[in-house]
């Protein structure tokens, strides 16, 4: 079932956006960059940190889906508010090994897309400071 489906009356729960979550992770995967239509709005703005300047639309947003590192993802939590949601994601990438442990912020619109995406993305043994 997609997310889509599961979007209730303007707000999300935590099933919807794990669906959501799951379909994200199976384009990035495969690199799917068609799917950025049905997961993200026209005009949805993806920070990959909240002071970075936003891709906005879908081809942008497309065109950084081109890694194919080989990666396990692990969903630790998902908080919903209304429309918006924060997700704990832990993405293990090999060759080279990597880890990172992300918060998502996922603020939905009313047809169940992301219209805005900002990624807090942290790892070991990085600074995390100014």
């Amino acid at each position: 079932m997609s997310a889509l489906a599961l979007w209730q009356g303007g707000r999300m729960d935590a099933a919807a956006v794990r669906q959501w979550v799951a379909e994200y992770e199976r384009a990035w995967r495969e690199l799917d960059s068609a799917a950025v239509s049905t997961l993200f709005t026209e005009h949805a703005q993806y920070l990959d940190s909240p002071y970075e300047t936003p891709r906005v639309g879908h081809e942008a947003i497309a065109a950084e889906w081109n890694d194919p590192r080989p990666f396990t993802m692990d969903v630790e939590s998902i908080l919903v508010a209304g429309s918006r949601a924060v997700a704990r994601v832990r993405v293990n990438y090999s060759e080279p090994e990597q880890e990172y442990l992300d918060l998502w912020e996922l603020d939905f619109d009313a047809s169940g897309r992301v219209e805005r995406f900002v990624e807090w993305a942290y790892w070991p043994g990085k600074e995390f400071s100014a």
